[in-house]
């Protein structure tokens, strides 16, 4: 098979990205020949940002969806940061910031990154608009330092961040997470959306790319 690569629309704040996270992870395991493109899309932007404590309720509803279909559960710490008064701003932009650096530094673990990042976040409560979040994620892991000063300050309109969220429209993401399936040539030849478990993920994928065989062995025979 020609190499293959996928492109994933993430957001990091994005709870159901979260309960995504075992798929992808045993699929990349099973397929380490293939290249993962982590590309933050914004979710929380404009008007959607603001205190974590004002989104309590509608995260704790959509909570019980997701689980319910991923099988993943958010951590208690979260949930007890969400009753802080002081509770953390919910903004995609600084960790958004902090995924397209680390890409630039490591790219080959910039997916490692993502998960580990978003895993702190929904299952430790790591406010993701501290720096000390991002330089204690990085030496336990033993991630490259990023910088910080400008992840902790970073908004929809920080140039990388932008560029980010206009390739994720580009491409025509519009929900997270979202898988494209690109061919050798970087073409987009299938999409795969809202599938939780390995098996049917792996079985979407495979259609694909035989989909994609077939139509270069039709244009052989005509």
């Amino acid at each position: 098979m020609k190499k293959t690569k996928l492109i994933y629309g993430h957001d990091t704040l994005c709870g159901w990205c979260f309960g995504f996270t075992p798929t992808l992870d045993a699929f990349t395991a099973a397929h380490p020949d293939i290249e993962i493109d982590v590309i933050p899309g914004g979710l929380v932007k404009g008007e959607r940002v603001g205190s974590y404590a004002d989104m309590a309720d509608y995260i704790a509803q959509a909570e019980v969806k997701m689980t319910g279909v991923t099988g993943r559960a958010i951590g208690q710490p979260f949930r007890d940061m969400l009753q802080q008064e002081d509770a953390p701003l919910s903004i995609s932009a600084p960790p958004s910031h902090a995924i397209v650096q680390m890409k630039k530094l490591a790219p080959h673990r910039a997916l490692e990154f993502a998960h580990i990042l978003q895993d702190e976040h929904f299952l430790n409560g790591k406010d993701l608009n501290l720096a000390a979040t991002y330089d204690e994620i990085c030496d336990a892991h033993g991630f490259p330092r990023l910088d910080t000063a400008a992840i902790i300050i970073a908004t929809e309109n920080t140039p990388d961040v932008a560029a980010s969220y206009d390739k994720s429209a580009a491409l025509g993401i519009q929900a997270y997470p979202t898988i494209l399936v690109l061919d050798e040539n970087d073409t987009v030849i299938g999409q795969i959306d809202s599938i939780y478990d390995l098996e049917p993920f792996t079985e979407r994928f495979n259609e694909i790319i035989t989909s994609k065989a077939s139509e270069e062995i039709r244009a052989l025979l005509t």
